[in-house]
């Protein structure tokens, strides 16, 4: 005769055993998912907090890029000013300087440029397209010969800026320069590469000791006024100081990364103040 007994409680073993294996592959899962929680964010809190901030910043750069620059300057309107002309760094793009750039035009300094000087392969190659660049704007906007601009750069694009201030003709050309985060005194993270820019921006390469020639930085009237902003919390120019130029007017901006100035209001703010400082000369 059948145990009805034995028959009902089966299904009701098979019941409680399936609710325990459950039950431990979801203690399991918690205690993994805490593990991972944990190893992740002491991943996190190992890496130094300005880098942290360098990557963060990275996707709003990269949207900057989407931005193309015309490649040759249009005329603008007379803004009361001397013309601005922005200029990107190693890898960058003229869309870099659009949330700067519009920063600028709310301020009363609407006739700004980017330079558009494309991926070129070396410091070398980018200083004589910066000073075509600079006597396009003049020749746009039909201004005098003698007229001078005012050049603002991010990164390696101020060191292309000194190079092509050693032609004499450039250098009566530009009034004020402001580089930000240029690494004047060249970067040990260049040597990490092996490409024709990274090798120039070495502490030890030609370029550099070729820039370090300039200097003391001579100033008004025979060169620009150089305003160098840097900061402490830049982990791309190492070290950070070489961001400063003996002679020049040398501005730290704590906690900014090498990326902040092109998306921070208040680096944007500072700029616009070195442009519009006026001295004898």
């Amino acid at each position: 005769m059948l145990d009805c007994r034995t028959v009902a409680g089966e299904p009701a073993a098979e019941g409680n055993q399936a609710a325990r294996a459950a039950s431990a592959v979801g203690r399991a899962l918690a205690a993994a998912g805490v593990w991972v929680g944990r190893s992740v964010a002491a991943a996190y809190h190992a890496v130094d907090p300005d880098l942290r901030q360098h990557l963060a910043q990275l996707p709003l750069v990269g949207l900057t890029m989407l931005a193309r620059g015309a490649p040759t300057p249009e005329p603008l309107p007379d803004d009361g000013h001397r013309p601005v002309v922005f200029v990107h760094g190693l890898g960058g793009g003229p869309g870099n300087f659009l949330p700067m750039r519009l920063f600028f035009k709310l301020h009363g300094r609407s006739r700004t440029y980017a330079a558009p000087l494309g991926d070129t392969p070396s410091l070398a190659a980018m200083a004589p397209r910066l000073a075509a660049y600079l006597d396009a704007v003049v020749e746009a906007n039909g201004l005098p010969a003698d007229t001078k601009v005012d050049v603002v750069t991010h990164s390696m694009g101020g060191l292309a800026a000194r190079l092509a201030l050693e032609d004499e003709r450039l250098r009566a050309r530009v009034a004020v320069l402001v580089t930000m985060a240029a690494p004047h005194g060249g970067s040990h993270l260049a040597r990490y590469g092996n490409t024709a820019s990274s090798l120039e921006l070495r502490p030890d390469s030609e370029v550099v000791a070729r820039l370090a020639r300039q200097l003391p930085w001579p100033g008004p009237p025979a060169w620009p006024r150089l305003v160098a902003l840097w900061s402490a919390a830049d982990v791309i120019v190492l070290p950070a100081q070489s961001c400063a130029v003996d002679g020049a007017e040398n501005v730290e901006l704590p906690g900014f990364t090498h990326y902040g100035y092109l998306i921070h209001p208040s680096g944007w703010r500072r700029v616009l103040e070195a442009l519009e400082a006026r001295t004898s000369g």
